[in-house]
């Protein structure tokens, strides 16, 4: 491991443990082994850092996300099969270390750091729930759900739940097993996708 890899990683685990603005530069150069001055040979500043951090969480979430055909083809094998195989995906993700790190980070520092309000507002809700409509449109076109659902309000109400249960976790009841948090959250929003499912589903 490089030092520029060693600063990304132990800046993470300060960030996620005493919040942005709780760490200084003097003490990652400290955590890392190296002189302060050194970290400017890889990061113009504290805020560089965080951007690489979070620009690191969005290549990581979408490198294996599921194409849309894929999830075509997933839909035709029924609604149960379909959301197991795009939470497979997501959950392989957010079982690496770092992305558990950096999701308890977004939430922490949403409160008071705009930066990360912004770009949690935007990749973290905005964009996933934008790709929840396209598939309940899909689901639509499919004739799987009715004619006359709303499709942005069971966006909403699909992807909200899963959210809480990470906040739910990495604020409420930090710090819990992440893996039985991890199990739990596979059947909880399963069983809550399946639910709302089941209320618009278009009759056998």
């Amino acid at each position: 491991m490089n030092n520029k890899e060693k600063i990304f990683n132990i800046s993470l685990d300060l960030f996620s443990k005493h919040g942005y603005d709780g760490v200084s530069m003097r003490q990652i150069a400290r955590e890392v082994g190296i002189k302060e001055s050194s970290i400017y040979n890889h990061y113009s500043s504290k805020q560089e850092i965080l951007n690489s951090i979070l620009e690191y969480y969005v290549r990581e979430m979408v490198s294996d996300e599921i194409p849309l055909p894929q999830a075509s083809r997933n839909l035709d094998k029924g609604f149960d099969f379909f959301y197991r195989a795009g939470c497979d995906a997501f959950l392989s993700k957010l079982r690496q270390e770092k992305m558990m790190k950096i999701t308890r980070l977004l939430f922490i520092e949403s409160y008071h750091n705009d930066d990360v309000k912004n770009f949690l507002k935007k990749s973290i809700i905005e964009e996933p729930i934008n790709g929840w409509i396209v598939l309940f449109n899909m689901m639509k076109s499919k004739n799987l759900i009715r004619k006359d659902c709303d499709v942005v309000q069971l966006s909403q109400s699909f992807f909200y739940y899963g959210m809480f249960l990470l906040y739910e976790h990495f604020i409420i009841n930090y710090p819990e097993d992440d893996e039985e948090f991890l199990e739990e959250f596979m059947l909880k929003t399963e069983k809550h996708a399946k639910t709302i499912f089941d209320s618009v589903k278009t009759e056998d």
